[in-house]
C-alpha cells in the first residue's frame, strides 16, 4: 500500500487517514482469498446467479434479418434477355432474383448469371 493509494482513497471517498488505511488492508485480504472463501457467505440463489452471469454464452446468436436491395439495372438487363430469348423460342423460367435467369433452348438447359463489378479503388 502506497501513500498515493491512501491519499486517493481519502480524497475520493472522503475518509480519514485511518479509515483509508483500514479499507486498503481489508481489500488486500480479500484479494488474497480463494474464490471458495469469497463466496462462502453467499446464499445458494446468489451463487446460482453469479454462475449464470459469468458463464459464456452458448449457441449462436440470432442474426438480424437484412432486407436485400434489388438492383434495378440488373433487373432491366435480364428482362431484355428474357424478351429476346422468348422471341427465338426459348422456354424462359421466371427470374428467381434480379441477377440470375434459367432457360432452355433446343433441349439444352442454360443459366445466365449477371455480375456487377465494383468500381476500381482510387490509387493514392
Amino acid at each position: 500500500m502506497t501513500e498515493k493509494q491512501i491519499e486517493k482513497m481519502m480524497k475520493s471517498l472522503d475518509l480519514s487517514r485511518e479509515e483509508a488505511i483500514q479499507m486498503l488492508l481489508e481489500d488486500e485480504e480479500v484479494d488474497k482469498m480463494s474464490m471458495k472463501e469469497v463466496t462462502s457467505d453467499l446464499s445458494a440463489e446468489q451463487k446460482k446467479t453469479i454462475k449464470k452471469v459469468t458463464q459464456a454464452q452458448s449457441g449462436e446468436r440470432a442474426k438480424p434479418k437484412r432486407e436485400r436491395k434489388v438492383d434495378e439495372a440488373k433487373k432491366k438487363i435480364l428482362e431484355g434477355f428474357t424478351e429476346y430469348l422468348a422471341s427465338v423460342g426459348a422456354n424462359v423460367q421466371p427470374l428467381t432474383t434480379e441477377a440470375e435467369m434459367h432457360f432452355s433452348l433446343d433441349g439444352a438447359e442454360y443459366t445466365i448469371k449477371l455480375i456487377k463489378h465494383r468500381p476500381p479503388k482510387a490509387s493514392k
